[in-house]
């Protein structure tokens, strides 16, 4: 799944993902993740997020640093 947008209210950020040509075959459909930052960091690495469902986001996992990158080009 590719990521379409990334919204961000305060410190909460809503991911919409959008299905590649093989996924839609299969009937994957558009879906928005939403992922909230703890304010606490790693030691050596970005930020710790959660998800909706309130596991923690590990460390150099692909959300975690597309967010980052998200947040470090404003």
């Amino acid at each position: 799944m590719r990521i379409a947008k990334i919204a961000n209210e305060g410190n909460v950020y809503e991911l919409t993902r959008y299905p590649n040509f093989i996924e839609r075959f299969f009937g994957i459909k558009t879906r928005t993740d939403v992922y909230e930052d703890t304010g606490d960091s790693y030691s050596y690495g970005g930020r710790i997020y959660v998800d909706q469902k309130g596991i923690k986001i590990r460390n150099g996992s692909e959300v975690q640093q597309i967010i980052e990158y998200w947040r470090r080009r404003l």
